[in-house]
């Protein structure tokens, strides 16, 4: 286990009240996470979306670059430990003279190795994003039975979350009917595995975008997603991804508040919201530690979002180079939102390399 995943797993102990954190490391690496509580559980954002290029959604390279090539994509990420059946060699060149290989996310040995690699280093499970208008991609549903191998095989947990940011008002037409479709026909069979996430009986879905791009979606539209879905059959333990700064809509905005009100859970997005330790640290103190209190009066869980630093210096060639400070920024963040007992934390992102 790694220094930094070490110092993950000993702080985890104080979000369900632990007393040994070497203890529970053992307890984590041996047993089977419980899939019957979302409270307590440290889950990573799963995007599944690197491909090979010419199979579609890649995210690899830059959009309609046609290939990785030197600048979209960063590099010498660890692969070795990938079967080869899962790489593709870019047009990098690495100092050796070969070329550097990346790998595709809905290969089965590239799934397998990341649930390993949570199990080793005691990572609960996954929230899995399904993206709207990808839902009948074939490789996006492979994916899906890919991760309810890899999570049952080493203990791990998973859930579903829509990522709605391609949905708009403007083309509302058929969303919702949309949403039902794919949760009765691809997510319904999935909650009888034994490592889908359930919390009161009820599996968990998250619904992320409220009111991050309101001039996207309306709080009218966001209420009629929840109310459809939260109805579905079997019916599901919402969570709602909304934006970091969402106590500001109980004035603002109340029609999007009102709608935050409505879930079991907010995860509140705050990729963007600081880039530093001092101004997480203001952040922190200004506004996560009030919204917390708001949350627990209103009767809502409460899931803070954390983030591990990106750059998008090779990305965009020449873009920003966001410092990860050696772990410290990670870690900063951790500690001080398990202060706050959080209902779960929510990392981002396992997989998005890129960032």
């Amino acid at each position: 286990m790694s220094p930094l995943c070490t110092t993950v797993v000993l702080i985890l102990v104080s979000l369900a009240g632990w007393t040994s954190g070497e203890a529970i490391a053992q307890e984590r690496l041996a047993n089977a996470v419980d899939a019957f509580s979302l409270q307590g559980k440290f889950l990573y954002g799963y995007q599944g979306f690197f491909r090979r290029p010419g199979q579609g959604n890649i995210h690899w390279t830059l959009s309609g670059s046609g290939g990785t090539t030197p600048g979209p994509s960063t590099p010498g990420d660890a692969v070795e430990q990938y079967p080869q059946e899962c790489l593709f060699p870019t047009n990098f060149i690495l100092p050796s003279g070969s070329r550097a290989s990346l790998f595709e996310s809905n290969c089965t040995g590239v799934v397998d190795t990341h649930f390993r690699w949570m199990q080793e280093n005691s990572i609960d499970g996954i929230l899995v994003q399904r993206f709207y208008g990808q839902f009948n991609d074939a490789s996006f549903l492979q994916l899906l039975q890919q991760i309810r191998t890899a999570a049952e095989k080493y203990g791990r947990v998973f859930a579903v979350e829509y990522d709605l940011s391609g949905v708009s008002s403007a083309n509302f037409g058929g969303v919702v009917s949309d949403l039902l479709s794919d949760y009765t026909n691809h997510i319904a069979p999935l909650v009888s595995s034994p490592s889908y996430l359930h919390h009161q009986g009820r599996p968990v879905i998250e619904l992320w975008g409220f009111g991050i791009n309101k001039s996207q979606l309306s709080a009218a539209d966001c209420s009629s997603i929840f109310h459809a879905v939260r109805s579905a059959n079997p019916n599901p333990y919402v969570v709602l991804g909304i934006q970091w700064d969402w106590a500001f809509d109980k004035t603002n905005h109340p029609d999007y508040f009102n709608v935050y009100k409505q879930g079991d859970v907010i995860q509140p997005w705050s990729v963007g919201a600081y880039s530093d330790i001092a101004s997480y640290e203001q952040k922190y103190r200004d506004n996560f530690v009030p919204d917390k209190a708001l949350a627990d009066s209103l009767g809502l869980g409460y899931a803070p979002s954390i983030l591990a630093g990106s750059s998008s210096r090779n990305r965009d060639r020449g873009g920003t180079f966001g410092n990860r400070y050696n772990g410290t920024f990670y870690e900063a963040q951790l500690k001080h939102q398990l202060d706050m007992k959080p209902f779960f934390v929510f990392g981002s992102m396992f997989d998005e390399y890129p960032e």
